[in-house]
């Protein structure tokens, strides 16, 4: 495989592979707050961080960027938001890398 092959295969496997999704997904935090939620349903931001060990700000700033990713969704009931793990969009991602993984490496 000449050097042009070589970056064209790569390229193919970054556009497979979204890296962020799952560097996101992967995260110890991120996965602790995936199982309470996996666990109890829609909570809100005060009862996901009392039953962590991190604090309300750390939770908070994970909440968003798996919300940004579409790891998790919010509802705003009042004045409070609920957020619950997005298994659909996880789901969905992890099809997706696996058939375009599939199709890279059986062709």
């Amino acid at each position: 495989m000449n050097r042009e092959e070589e970056l064209k295969c790569s390229n193919e496997i970054n556009n497979a592979i979204d890296f962020d999704f799952y560097k996101a997904l992967f995260d110890p935090v991120r996965i602790e707050i995936i199982r309470y939620l996996a666990v109890y349903g829609a909570k809100n931001i005060t009862d996901i961080a009392g039953n962590l060990p991190q604090d309300r700000s750390v939770i908070s700033r994970h909440l968003d960027l798996m919300y940004s990713l579409e790891i998790v969704s919010k509802t705003k009931k009042g004045r409070n938001t609920y957020y619950e793990v997005n298994s659909q969009t996880i789901f969905e991602k992890f099809k997706l890398t696996t058939d375009q993984l599939e199709k890279l490496l059986n062709s």
